[in-house]
């Protein structure tokens, strides 16, 4: 019991040590919750009423010092027994205090032992990664990833990579011109492309997300580039070609990004339809269980669905593009002349309670269709996001979607049932809408944080802004108030304000709880975990302690990656 006792004091006496880091300047003392438990005090005092008095050096012989020093090694040896095993994984598990939890329609209820911190730690850190381009004129510094699983297996995935360009277009008349200078930065032409993915109804979607989108969009961008515009009509592009035209705009990569997100999402859902003919015309028994299995694993990513965005950072033309489809959303972080920051949501949640997404979707359906299109805030009372790559029950018609259905169950698969009213589909798009910021001008691009809705179920996009901007300044201090960091640093915001306009940082219910600033090497473990209750350890613990089905009533899957910025604006090797 002393060995637990020691233990227990140990972290909260190392607490009370002032910090070698710099600590936050103006805010005031945080009084920590007791780490203390509720066990039975059991201390050697109330075991022994009335101790003997002190031996006189009389009494002590060669056989009593013999016999002290045994029971002192035996005792020492129980005492270093008894720490290692509670400092072990398994000891410190079962001494843990359990939690309980009730939920869902029936009122389940579950419990949970409280994981050790040392394996919460761990499992913070397990996926984290930081990379950098380290290529001259690249702005891009570096980007940090981590996720933390809630599903199982998790359904969210991410993607980075850099696109060197080739040579920039010349006009006819400057053809034999001398090169452009500065030809050893290596970068400046580098196109950057971040994108993080949320999977549902399965993680087949989202898994060959993480694999095709980025070369879609890279070929889509190359051919942008050869002066092929989407849209345009063929004799259009063909004079551009021939005139060596400019066709690299705002607009026009707006164009290209939203094209390959929609022929990328065809290609997902509309080739198993194409499939179906040679599936059903053969009468080999052998042959159609073949057909069949390969017809099922082809046609999974159209099955189970996925929302995505994604960043676009354009070297050579300093332009930031954001293409969303979905809920998942990207914020960014800029720095003024002053030093002060400005908070810039690039995205807006297109799911079935945004006004905006229940306007657009009923004026593409008849009158008639205007009270099933969203039901309940969801598109016809099943899917929240309006927007999304597979989900194909709500693209295909009823007749193809009781034929795909079909082959499921003969494989002893599980379809997806097509939704009632299936009147007109589609009724999901996954059309992204695409953000311009320029890179040029006062305010400097700090950051931009990509993730799924995970994170932004748990924090604010202005309180994730917050957190980087005082990451970049202390990633190791001392733990601080929500309301003392808003008014530590004080955050411009972006009008308007996209949907869903939350509650600003240190106001009303936002100003309750503190945050965590543990010297995280990424970024995105930083915003991980304060969005999993910061410095309330009993809550980090609570949370990340939950597994299983009750899990996904406290915390869905959580991605993240926050791309970081040069503040002077060029990256070096």
């Amino acid at each position: 019991m002393f060995t637990r006792q020691l233990m227990q004091a140990a972290p909260i006496a190392a607490h009370t040590r002032v910090a070698a880091t710099r600590a936050w300047p103006s805010t005031t003392p945080i009084i920590r919750r007791s780490l203390a438990t509720s066990r039975p005090n059991t201390s050697r005092a109330s075991f022994r009423q009335h101790p003997p008095p002190p031996p006189q050096m009389h009494d002590v012989t060669p056989d009593t010092t013999r016999r002290n020093a045994i029971i002192a090694g035996i005792l020492l040896s129980a005492a270093l027994g008894a720490w290692y095993y509670e400092t072990t994984t398994m000891g410190a598990y079962s001494k843990e205090p359990e939690f309980s939890v009730t939920v869902g329609r029936g009122a389940k209820t579950w419990s949970f032992p409280r994981k050790p911190m040392a394996e919460l730690e761990q499992m913070m850190h397990q996926h984290e990664k930081t990379t950098s381009p380290g290529r001259k004129g690249n702005p891009v510094l570096r980007w940090d990833t981590n996720y933390v699983a809630s599903n199982e297996p998790c359904e969210d995935r991410s993607a980075a990579d850099v696109v060197p360009r080739g040579p920039a277009r010349k006009s006819w008349w400057s053809w034999g011109a001398a090169p452009a200078e500065n030809t050893d930065a290596v970068g400046s032409r580098d196109l950057v492309l971040v994108s993080v993915v949320d999977g549902h109804a399965g993680d087949a979607t989202s898994k060959l997300l993480e694999r095709t989108l980025h070369p879609t969009l890279a070929l889509a961008l190359a051919g942008l580039q050869a002066g092929i515009v989407p849209g345009a009509s063929w004799y259009s592009n063909l004079a551009d070609t021939l005139t060596w035209a400019k066709t690299w705009s705002p607009s026009n990569v707006a164009k290209t990004l939203q094209n390959a997100y929609v022929q990328l999402d065809d290609n997902i859902c509309h080739e198993p339809i194409k499939m179906l003919p040679e599936l059903l015309k053969t009468d080999d028994i052998v042959k159609t269980v073949e057909t069949r299995h390969k017809f099922v694993a082809l046609t999974e990513p159209a099955s189970h669905g996925a929302v995505a965005a994604s960043a676009l950072v354009d070297a050579e033309n300093k332009g930031l593009y954001v293409a969303v489809a979905g809920d998942c959303r990207a914020v960014a972080g800029w720095q003024r002349p002053d030093g002060s920051w400005r908070c810039d949501t690039l995205t807006e949640d297109q799911m079935g309670d945004n006004p905006k997404e229940v306007a657009r979707m009923r004026s593409e359906h008849p009158v008639h269709e205007a009270d099933t299109v969203i039901r309940n805030g969801r598109v016809q009372g099943g899917l929240q996001p309006t927007r999304a790559f597979g989900d194909a029950v709500y693209k295909w018609t009823t007749l193809q979607g009781e034929a795909i259905a079909a082959v499921f169950k003969d494989e002893g698969a599980k379809p997806r049932s097509i939704r009632p009213w299936n009147f007109t589909p589609p009724y999901v798009t996954a059309r992204p809408e695409v953000t311009y910021r320029s890179l040029e001008g006062e305010d400097k691009l700090r950051f931009v944080v990509l993730a799924t809705d995970g994170l932004w179920d748990r924090i604010t996009s202005e309180e994730a802004a917050l957190l980087v901007a005082g990451y970049l300044a202390h990633p190791k201090a001392e733990p601080i108030s929500k309301e003392g960091l808003a008014t530590e640093i004080p955050l411009a915001l972006t009008e308007p304000r996209p949907y869903p306009v939350e509650a600003l940082p240190g106001t009303g219910k936002r100003a309750k709880g503190t945050w965590a600033f543990d010297g995280d090497k990424n970024a995105a473990t930083h915003l991980i975990r304060n969005a999993f209750g910061g410095a309330d350890r009993k809550e980090f613990q609570e949370l990340l302690s939950l597994h299983g089905p009750a899990a996904r009533y406290f915390r869905d899957d959580m991605t993240v990656t926050v791309v970081l910025f040069d503040d002077e604006g060029k990256s070096s090797n």
